[in-house]
């Protein structure tokens, strides 16, 4: 699976949370005019989720893209060492 895809579904997965906590808030709401403990809780864990969906996702493509670009810079200072002794 391609990485692109992999961030497709983890970013539509969060949305989906996302939505669906403010549409359980709304529905709650007009139901029974407050807003109970179930679906308190049901919001809270859904946000909660979507949040470290985005938070772990950014985090890893942060820590990958910076270990690439110390892998290219590494290897650069090879080839030139290598360039100027030989």
């Amino acid at each position: 699976m391609k990485q692109n895809t992999k961030d497709w579904i983890q970013y539509s997965m969060a949305s989906l949370l996302i939505v669906s906590a403010v549409a359980m808030g709304f529905v709650s709401l007009l139901l029974t005019m407050e807003i109970g403990t179930g679906p308190l809780t049901y919001i809270a864990e859904t946000l909660s989720a979507a949040l470290a969906i985005f938070g772990i996702g950014a985090f890893v493509v942060k820590n990958v893209s910076d270990m690439k670009q110390e892998i290219r810079d590494e290897l650069q200072q090879i080839r030139t060492n290598k360039d100027i002794q030989g």
